[in-house]
């Protein structure tokens, strides 16, 4: 038998007509692909230009008492924000911690030098979160060991872990 179906029998032609384009099939993988097109795009605008991100620069002890942290903040420019810094000693408990507030003022992009002030010498420093709310989830909660004075923060700092 012909492979060809323009050779085929009538009889036969009549009993196995040319198949349609699966239209419904055509259509559903469409919107398929769009949709995950969507997710795949969004996705990239996210990691390419987060809402909101916060980097430590650097930091450096002034004395036992004192650090001095250097960190960037990228928000858009309407957004307030609050950041949580602290800092640990060598057994990883709380010496120092604030969460800083940063009320928007017309820039996208804020470095912020700022002086921790700690119970002992810092071993290390950490900018943990920034977040548009000042009660979020991502401000842990301070670890401060048992009988250690908590410092005082300074202004921009609303909550210095007491």
């Amino acid at each position: 038998m012909p492979t060809n179906r323009d050779q085929w029998p009538a009889h036969i032609q009549e009993r196995y007509p040319q198949p349609g384009k699966p239209w419904f099939l055509v259509v559903v993988a469409a919107i398929f692909v769009l949709v995950i097109g969507a997710f795949v795009t969004t996705g990239i605008a996210r990691v390419i230009n987060p809402p909101l991100s916060e980097k430590l620069l650097t930091w450096d002890i002034k004395d036992k008492k004192n650090v001095e942290v250097i960190f960037e903040i990228t928000r858009p420019i309407d957004m307030n924000v609050w950041c949580l810094i602290r800092a640990q000693d060598f057994y990883m408990t709380d010496i120092g911690y604030a969460i800083l507030e940063f009320p928007q003022d017309g820039a996208d992009y804020k470095q912020i030098n700022y002086v921790l002030k700690t119970a002992s010498e810092a071993f290390t420093v950490e900018v943990i979160n920034c977040d548009k709310d000042p009660n979020s989830t991502l401000f842990t909660a301070p670890q401060f060991a048992p009988g250690v004075e908590i410092p005082q923060q300074d202004p921009p700092a609303v909550n210095s872990g007491k």
